[in-house]
Order: structure tokens, then C-alpha cells, then sequence
């Protein structure tokens, strides 16, 4: 047994699915099915229930399961060992790639302006995933889009933004400056995984489903390029935030293939801020004195987007 097969094993727990476990892990399925078979072996106990299409875990296997995550998250934490004794003072940030990079630049000027002397690490991750190392002690403050209902942390909005929907420039909704997702009730809708956030898709899937819309499409992936090329073979629609240039997604869906008519839904945004352990302010370097600032900033005017 070593690390790498108890990876494969939960990226496969995770997935339910071994085609797109190894997808993840960038293997082929061949060698990814071999090494669990191996595991298996070894512990003389199945792990999983294969049947045609369907994969699920044993008893045995869920056990099994939250175990091997303790192991691999130790394991991982061993890199940081050296870190962790460093004189230095640090605050580990970790940020969602597809958060606005105008929240990124407003925490990091933040600490640059109140705690200078504070080294400031960058983990990059998706929110789901920097909400799990904020729990593990992993990070200390998490950019990520909210809501975030993680134990035991506090979280505040810096930016909000308004909900667009993306479609081919030659859709028949092409034309109008607005929409309802009432107006969506008979079109196909595409939600991107919820894995990457899942209380946001949450949001989105409630909000479309209570309007009506109830032609969602799943995709198993996060992919912008995907996604628009889904869009453009297929007519269907997708969501996306407006306003920031810098996003990938603004630049993805850009004209002339696309166009991306604003939704009049108040109560549907985009949020995004700060996750942070309340325990870490009276331990953490500059974080206190850092969230006081942005608290003061932001508390009930966030930025637009």
C-alpha cells in the first residue's frame, strides 16, 4: 500500500466513477482500475461495488474511506512541517481561480498596508477545495465565491455581481437587453459541476427550478471552452457573472460568437469575499488587525464587480 493507491482510491470514492476519477488524477482507467484492484488485494476486502455504469462504495469501503483521507491529509501536511517552524510571520491564502481578481488584489493590499512584514503564501484552489484545507489547517484565509457554510468559520463579502446568460449571438433571446429566467422556462440550461462550489450552484439550481426552468443539463466538469462549445453546438444556455473584464469566463464569452443578455433577478448575484477559522485571529499574523480594515470597508456596501 502506499500513498498514490490511497489517492486513486479517493478520487474514485469521490467520483463513483472510473472514467472520471482518472480523468482527475490524468491517468487512463486501465492502471487507475489495476491499483484499486491491487489495494483490494492487499486488504483482502472489497472496496467497491462495480455493476454495469455504476459504482459504489462497501461498507467496508466508506470506513475505509475517511481513514485514507486522514492519512493522505497528514501526509500532505508534512510538506508544510518546514514552513510551519519558520521565524517568519504568515498568513497562507489560499484563492478560486475563477473568484474576480479585484477581491484577490483588495486582501492583498490589505495586508500589505496594515501587516507588511506578513509573507503571504498563495494556495490556488477551488473554493470546495479551500474550504476543506481552511478546515484542515491548511490555509488561513480562503478567497472564494460565497455563501460558505463551513463550522466554525466567519466569512465576509467584498464584491458582488450580476448574473448574465450566455448564448450564441444568433439565439432569438440575442436580441433583448434583459431577461427573467422566467423567460428560460422552455430552453435547456447548462449547470457546470457543483463540485467546485457547492452551496453557489445550489443557489443558482433552487432559483432556476422555483422559476420553472427545469431543462438542466449537468456537466460533469468546470471547463469554460467545453462549456461554450456546448453552447454554441447546441443552443443551449449558461450562466455567467458581468461586469469584470479580467474574468476568463467574460473573455471565453465574448462577441461575436456569443452573447450574454444581463438577467433582472436582484435576489440572484454572484458573492465573493473571505472565509476565514475564527480561532485563527488570535493566531494568525496581521489577520485580525487586517479583517477589522476590510470589516470597516465593506460590512453592508460590498464592491461592484
Amino acid at each position: 500500500m502506499d500513498i498514490q493507491q490511497l489517492r486513486y482510491f479517493l478520487a474514485v470514492a469521490d467520483e463513483l466513477h472510473f472514467g472520471r476519477a482518472a480523468d482527475r488524477l490524468h491517468v487512463t482507467a486501465s492502471p487507475l482500475s489495476r491499483r484499486i484492484r491491487e489495494l483490494e488485494h492487499e486488504l483482502d476486502r472489497d472496496l467497491f461495488v462495480r455493476e454495469h455504469h455504476h459504482v459504489e462504495l462497501t461498507s467496508f469501503g466508506a470506513v475505509f474511506r475517511e481513514r485514507a483521507k486522514a492519512v493522505v491529509r497528514d501526509f500532505d501536511r508534512l510538506r508544510d512541517l518546514a514552513h510551519d517552524y519558520l521565524d517568519v510571520p504568515r498568513c497562507r491564502v489560499g484563492a478560486a481561480p475563477l473568484t474576480p481578481p479585484k477581491v484577490m488584489d483588495t486582501v492583498i493590499t490589505a495586508y500589505r498596508e496594515t501587516a507588511p512584514s506578513v509573507e503571504l503564501p498563495v494556495t490556488l484552489a477551488s473554493s470546495a477545495e479551500l474550504l476543506d484545507q481552511l478546515t484542515a489547517d491548511r490555509i488561513d484565509l480562503a478567497v472564494v465565491h460565497l455563501p460558505a457554510t463551513t463550522p466554525g468559520t466567519d466569512s465576509l463579502v467584498i464584491a458582488t455581481g450580476s448574473i448574465g446568460m450566455v448564448m450564441a449571438a444568433t439565439d432569438e433571446l440575442a436580441t433583448r437587453t434583459s431577461l427573467t429566467l422566467r423567460d428560460l422556462r422552455d430552453r435547456q440550461v447548462l449547470m457546470t459541476s457543483a463540485k467546485v462550489h457547492p452551496s453557489v450552484m445550489s443557489e443558482n439550481r433552487t432559483a432556476l427550478l422555483n422559476a420553472g426552468v427545469t431543462h438542466l443539463v449537468d456537466l460533469p466538469h468546470n471547463d469554460i471552452v467545453q462549456t461554450a462549445a456546448h453552447v454554441l453546438r447546441t443552443g443551449a444556455l449558461t450562466l455567467t457573472v458581468l461586469g469584470d473584464e479580467d474574468l476568463p469566463t467574460t473573455r471565453v464569452f465574448a462577441a461575436p460568437a456569443f452573447r450574454v443578455v444581463p438577467l433582472d433577478e436582484p435576489g440572484l448575484t454572484l458573492r465573493a469575499g473571505i472565509v476565514w477559522r475564527r480561532s485563527a485571529e488570535e493566531t494568525v499574523p496581521g489577520l485580525r488587525e487586517v479583517l477589522a480594515t476590510l470589516k470597516q470597508r465593506y460590512v453592508g456596501d460590498p464592491m461592484p464587480l
